[in-house]
C-alpha cells in the first residue's frame, strides 16, 4: 500500500529537480534548451490569458467600488433629515410697504405713464423741432 505512493513521490521529486536544473542551465546560458518553440507559443497563449484575466479584475472591482457607492448614497439619502418645505412670503418692495414720499411719487409715475401712442408722436414732434 505505501509503495504506491511512495514511487509517486519519488517520480515527482526527481522531475521537479530535473526541471530546476534545466531552468537553471537555460538562465545561465540565456536562452531555452529543448522545445524553444513550443514553450514560447505555451508563454505568448499564458501572457494574453493573465492580460485578459487583469483586464477582467479592473471591470470587476470598478463595478464593485460603483455598487458600494450607489449603496451608500442611498442609505444616505435614506438616513438624511429632509429639509421641510416651507414656503416664505414674497418680499415686496421696500416702498410698497411704507406711505412715504417714494411710494407716492411711484404712485403718481404710474397714474401721469404716457401710452406708447402718445410717446411715438412726442418722439416724432422732438425730432421735427430739431430739424
Amino acid at each position: 500500500m505505501l509503495l504506491l505512493p511512495g514511487s509517486i513521490l519519488a517520480l515527482a521529486t526527481v522531475i521537479l529537480i530535473v526541471a530546476l536544473c534545466v531552468v537553471y542551465k537555460e538562465q545561465q546560458k540565456g536562452e531555452r534548451l529543448f522545445l524553444g518553440r513550443f514553450r514560447s507559443w505555451l508563454d505568448r497563449r499564458f501572457e494574453a490569458l493573465t492580460h485578459r484575466v487583469r483586464q477582467l479584475l479592473h471591470v470587476i472591482s470598478i463595478s464593485c467600488m460603483y455598487i458600494v457607492h450607489q449603496v451608500r448614497s442611498g442609505l444616505a439619502r435614506a438616513i438624511a433629515p429632509r429639509p421641510r418645505n416651507r414656503q416664505q412670503p414674497k418680499r415686496r418692495l421696500e416702498f410698497e410697504k411704507t406711505d412715504n414720499h417714494l411710494s407716492s411719487m411711484h404712485d403718481h409715475k404710474n397714474d401721469t405713464a404716457l401710452s406708447t401712442a402718445q410717446k411715438k408722436k412726442l418722439r416724432n414732434k422732438k425730432l421735427e423741432e430739431r430739424m
